[in-house]
């Protein structure tokens, strides 16, 4: 008796095995790059230990690395698709590459902050002031940029409005804290870094906040999910997959629950320092502060409006086909 009980355990771990054979065969293998230090990389390592991108029928190949080097990865078709940054898609699709916007993605969570006993209240009140930020050309800077000038009138480039300066982020931080700038627009985990410290920075402008007022909706421009065309209509059906996973992962990461045990394994990664910037992240996950996880008619149409606003502000000189270059696929 004993032995044909064996013989029934091996036979059923057998058929085990081969079925996870089988449907680890039947997965699409994608590599994706996310920048460290950001949400993003939470975003996929998450989504991957959570098995929601196995669900979709997609092998989820996570590669953190320093942001320039996930920058360069999608240009240079080291993969298929990226969080990219989307001003900066938009300027290579400008330049003739044939990038397709497939999916939500991460927002402009940036806020623009002073020292808490700064006499300034508001953004109106930086003209002529010193504005810091750690880069000029990123997407999230664009994106702020527009909207201040359609909101405030005020260019945050231009020399007779504020004078600009441009530091490394974490010397940035260094920078208002001494009062060598009167304000900060800085990365993403240092803008939670600010806001994790109520009694030190106050939060003067919110981009999200401005365009949500328009539109009801937030920007996604800072990383939407864009692809190489020829990738999907290679097979339509994976870049369905892929994109249903990355917006499933960030739905995923807004339950407190989720977000406790995801922040548990990849902090470092993320660069979260503390249990105050945990804290703040998973305030503004469960507010839809960081994320747009859908990629319909809607949103698409508010997305490409805020590209056409930004035209008329004279951020960008160019503005896609949204038939051609805005892909709903699921």
């Amino acid at each position: 008796m004993r032995r044909y009980t064996w013989t029934a355990l091996l036979a059923f771990a057998l058929v085990g095995f081969l079925a996870f054979e089988v449907a680890a065969q039947n997965l699409h293998k994608v590599k994706v790059t996310a920048g460290r230090n950001s949400i993003i990389s939470m975003l996929y390592l998450a989504g991957e230990m959570a098995g929601i991108f196995e669900k979709h029928g997609i092998d989820a190949d996570v590669d953190v690395r320093p942001f320039a080097g996930h920058m360069a990865a999608l240009p240079a078709k080291e993969v298929p698709c990226s969080s990219y940054a989307g001003t900066a898609a938009i300027a290579r699709i400008t330049k003739g590459l044939d990038f397709v916007i497939v999916g939500g993605g991460l927002t402009v969570m940036q806020e623009v902050f002073v020292k808490k006993d700064s006499a300034i209240k508001s953004i109106g009140d930086l003209r002529g002031k010193k504005f810091g930020t750690w880069s000029t050309g990123a997407g999230a800077f664009k994106a702020t940029r527009a909207v201040i000038i359609d909101g405030h009138g005020m260019d945050i480039v231009n020399k007779k409005d504020v004078d600009l300066k441009q530091a490394a982020a974490p010397a940035l931080l260094a920078l208002l804290d001494r009062g060598d700038v009167d304000s900060m627009f800085n990365i993403s985990s240092l803008t939670v870094r600010a806001a994790s410290q109520p009694d030190k920075y106050r939060s003067v402008f919110a981009p999200n906040e401005y365009w949500k007022g328009k539109t009801g909706q937030a920007i996604v421009w800072s990383a939407p999910l864009v692809c190489w065309r020829e990738w999907v209509d290679e097979d339509k059906k994976r870049a369905a997959g892929f994109s249903a996973a990355v917006m499933e992962s960030m739905r995923w990461l807004r339950d407190p629950k989720n977000f406790d045990q995801a922040e548990a394994k990849f902090s470092k990664v993320t660069g979260i320092k503390n249990k105050a910037e945990a804290g703040v992240y998973r305030d503004w996950l469960q507010k839809n502060k960081i994320f747009i996880a859908k990629w319909d008619k809607e949103t698409l149409d508010h997305q490409w409006n805020f590209l056409e606003m930004a035209k008329r502000r004279g951020v960008l000189d160019f503005v896609p086909d949204k038939k051609k270059h805005g892909l709903i696929l699921n």
